[in-house]
């Protein structure tokens, strides 16, 4: 029993100092692997493509159609140097200056938007594989634990049967160690079914056929007692999103202002009648510029204008109420993180006594009469020990949940 406190008080060593390993290469291949295989993750990086190829449709967009017409004269304007007998025009018309450009920055902030959406899904993802990997690790200690226990209570069985047969234990002592040798056969078969499971679990957040799993229980998280929401997808979504409005806001203002139309005409005159000139017949050519100026549609423009600002100001409300949760929840889990420490440490001290009170009571049951009340104080501190080992391993589950919401909080890539 000292042998196994030993090595267990090592593990549990080994657990407790985590923070200071290197990052688990495992478990970041695994995250890596979810967020490449991710269907939402790939849409997404779809979604980019599509809005930065919105910089062609504007390209397109930059000005008008060109306008032909062509004019003849039936009864046609007699001018100086003949009659105009045909006429052409050809015109185009032109944005403000700046508003191709002004479309140009709408695009540039949708783009930043949809990758910003995507970092979002990119973390969720690696907080649900950090979550399932966690679980399974818990469970793979579990079943360490109680394995070891089935062990134990097997040596218990054949030290009830030697103090049976030597007259010094009571058989009833033997089927209690049976009982609990059931109980713990079940236990275990509980915990595979529960790996099985798991292990699915992961899997369909990875996307992939994994295989064997290897688990590895050393992590490396980046945070701090303080909160610093700098990087959080979701504020930085909202943050984005204002900007794209803004950015609509400066277009909605240029659309408003005046278009250019450019244009040329081109008459074909005919020789005068009755009248010479020196330059009698020869065509015409006159360009033009031109202002459209939209009088009457300035209650649309400022219309949208005041849309675009009441929607600005309500994601800026909803920024500031996002960022209140984010660091409520940080403060919980913050929280969180201080109870799991204080509960493993107060329960490796309980291990160590009760592993303590298992090895006195064992030899006390040796050396006593056939009363059978020691052997039933043993086991009954064995199943406290396999219960404070469930106990740590839950705790410890709690401060990697705990430390793996703060990074997905504050949205750190570790």
């Amino acid at each position: 029993m000292k042998k196994i406190m030993k090595k267990y008080i090592l593990f549990v060593f080994l657990i407790s100092g985590f923070q200071i390993n290197a990052q688990n290469k495992f478990l970041d291949n695994y995250i890596n692997v979810a967020i490449e295989n991710n269907y939402g993750v790939q849409a997404q990086a779809q979604n980019i493509q599509s809005v930065a190829s919105e910089k062609e449709i504007i390209k397109g967009q930059g000005s008008g159609n060109l306008e032909v017409m062509y004019g003849y004269g039936i009864s046609p304007v007699e001018t100086r140097n003949g009659p105009l007998n045909h006429k052409v025009s050809a015109g185009i018309m032109l944005p403000w200056f700046g508003t191709r450009s002004t479309k140009y920055q709408v695009v540039d902030e949708k783009v930043q938007l949809a990758q910003n959406q995507k970092m979002m899904t990119e973390n969720t993802i690696r907080y649900s594989v950090r979550a399932a990997y966690f679980k399974m690790i818990q469970n793979k200690k579990d079943l360490v634990s109680a394995r070891e226990n089935l062990e134990i209570l097997s040596s218990f069985e054949n030290i009830a049967l030697s103090q049976y047969e030597n007259s010094k234990g009571s058989m009833v002592d033997v089927l209690r160690v049976q009982m609990e040798e059931e109980d713990a056969k079940n236990k275990i078969e509980g915990l595979i079914q529960d790996s099985l499971v798991l292990y699915q679990q992961l899997q369909l957040v990875v996307n992939k056929d994994l295989g064997d799993i290897q688990l590895e229980d050393q992590f490396q998280f980046n945070t701090s007692s303080q909160i610093n929401l700098d990087y959080n997808p979701t504020l930085q979504s909202l943050t984005a999103s204002e900007k794209v409005l803004g950015a609509e806001l400066t277009t909605v203002n240029k659309s408003a202002a005046p278009q250019i139309k450019v244009s040329v005409d081109y008459g074909v005159l005919g020789q005068p009648q009755g009248m010479t000139a020196e330059n009698a017949g020869k065509n015409t050519i006159m360009p033009m510029v031109g202002l459209s100026i939209p009088l009457f549609n300035q209650k649309k423009y400022s219309g949208k204008k005041e849309q675009l600002r009441m929607q600005q100001q309500s994601i800026s409300l909803k920024k500031q109420e996002t960022e209140n949760v984010l660091k409520s929840e940080y403060i919980m889990v913050q929280n969180q993180l201080e109870d799991a420490k204080r509960d493993i440490v107060i329960i490796q001290n309980q291990l160590s006594q009760v592993d303590q009170a298992i090895d006195i009571q064992q030899e006390a049951y040796a050396v006593a009469k056939p009363q059978g009340s020691e052997f039933l104080e043993l086991l009954r501190l064995q199943i406290q020990r396999l219960n404070y080992q469930f106990k740590q391993h839950k705790a410890e589950l709690s401060q990697w949940e705990a430390l793996a919401k703060l990074s997905y909080i504050e949205g750190v890539e570790e």
